[in-house]
Formats: structure tokens, sequence, C-alpha cells
């Protein structure tokens, strides 16, 4: 006679609870996906601020092949840089003590680069760098001071422009938590290394999320609660896992034992 087994109750009702925090769990990877998609969306917004006639898309063909056409989009780059908070759609805040730059980098040594060479010394020599900070006095918009500057090109390597922009994320604000801060640390190279008459551009951007600070978000309800929620969804779908990893555990070894029985 075979004895028939009690049904677990606790098993199945730890199943169910499970299920029914799998809601809370879609909600989590909803808002980890919202933190990619917001960094993306302002990198793209980024590239349509500071490159000039830039198209989607267009990231690899992205290039300039004259010397004016050069000069013409590191100053385009500046003065959006400058003029942003009158310009950009999305919310944007200087990092005070931390204006724009703008180096030339990694020049050929003496003697330069000439087609007719069959070999070359180079020296590296420190990059050239020029500071365009909002918070002067006297803006660099007005004066245009930025703009005195002259680029060897026979010599160049490459230019990059860095700053430093703050923004915040207030779509968490929506589900009832708290937004995240980001700075964003945005370089724009000019890159003129294969020296073949190309100089390809390219925008790239570095975010640094944190936990906004003090927040002060007027009719937002205590977030214990619902820190609370997501530890109990953790731990519940942890156990869950775990006694389904043990009942099929059990089943192959159930399975291994008849196949044995049956071959006596």
């Amino acid at each position: 006679t075979f004895g028939a087994k009690r049904p677990r109750f606790g098993a199945v009702g730890l199943g169910l609870t499970a299920v029914a925090f799998v809601p809370q769990l879609i909600l989590f990877g909803l808002s980890n996906q919202m933190v990619v998609t917001f960094k993306e969306e302002n990198t793209v917004a980024f590239k349509h601020l500071f490159l000039k006639d830039y198209v989607d898309g267009a990231d690899d063909s992205y290039a300039v092949y004259t010397q004016r056409g050069l000069y013409e989009r590191v100053f385009y780059a500046l003065d959006k840089y400058l003029a942003l908070p009158g310009e950009a759609l999305g919310r944007y805040a200087y990092v005070w003590g931390h204006g724009g730059g703008l180096g030339s980098e990694g020049w050929f040594g003496r003697g330069g680069l000439g087609p007719a060479w069959d070999s070359l010394k180079v020296l590296l020599h420190p990059p050239d760098c020029l500071g365009v900070d909002p918070e002067d006095p006297q803006p660099p918009a007005l004066d245009g001071s930025y703009r005195n500057f002259t680029l060897k090109f026979h010599k160049l390597i490459n230019v990059t422009i860095r700053f430093q922009l703050k923004a915040i994320n207030v779509q968490p604000v929506l589900s009832n938590d708290i937004p995240d801060c980001y700075t964003f640390t945005v370089t724009i190279t000019f890159d003129n290394r294969p020296h073949s008459g190309r100089v390809r551009i390219r925008l790239e951007n570095h975010a640094d999320i944190r936990e906004c600070r003090d927040p002060a978000v007027y009719g937002r309800g205590d977030n214990s609660f619902r820190l609370f929620f997501d530890v109990v969804v953790i731990l519940v779908c942890s156990l869950s896992f775990i006694l389904c990893a043990r009942s099929i555990i059990r089943g192959l070894l159930l399975q291994l034992v008849r196949g044995g029985r049956g071959e006596r």
C-alpha cells in the first residue's frame, strides 16, 4: 500500500503569496529601466544641444573636414554650454567650481608631421587647457575671450571639451518615491589622430546617480512601509525559489530511484 502525502499548505500558500508580489517585482524592474532611460535620453539631448547639425543615428559618420568647420563646432559647443539655461528644454544646473574646459591634447614634437616623411620621432607635449566658467563676473559669452586661441592643425591630435551638469529625475515622485539626482560629465572629443583629413566628433556622457539629499516633495507619504514591503517581497521570493529548487531536486532523485528499481 502507498500512503498519500498530505498537501503542504505552507508551500502552496508561500507560492501564492509570491505570485501576489509579482507586480511589485515588475515595478522594481521598471524603476531600474527608468534610470537607464533617463540617462540615455539626456545623452541624446546633449548631442542635439552641443553638436552642430547633429542628426540621430549619425554617431559613426559625424565628422568635420575643414579647419573652419572645426572652429565653428568648438565655438558652437561652448556657446551652447554658456547659454544652456535659456535654451535647453530640460532643467540643468552648472556644477560650480567645475566649469567647462577646452583642451588640445597630444601635440606632435618638433618638426611636425609631413606626408613625405618615411619616419617620425614623436614627443608628446602636455595638453594646453582653457577654462570656461559661467560663474565668472564677466561671462565669456559677453566678451568672447575664450575664442582667442589658435590650433596648429599640422600637429594636433585631438581637442577635448569637458564639463559637468546637474539634473533631477522627477519621475519617481509620481510613484510616491524619492527623486534621483544626476551629475552628468559630458566629454566632446574632436579626434584627429589619423591625420587623414577627417576629424571625427563624438560625445560621451557619464552619469553619477544618487538619491537626492533632503528632498522637499510635498504630499508624499511615508516611504517606510514601502521599504518594508520591498524587503518582504525579496524574502518571500527567495524562499519560494529555494522550495522550488528543493522540489525539483527531490523529483529528479525520485526518478533515479524508480529507474533503478525498474531495471531490477
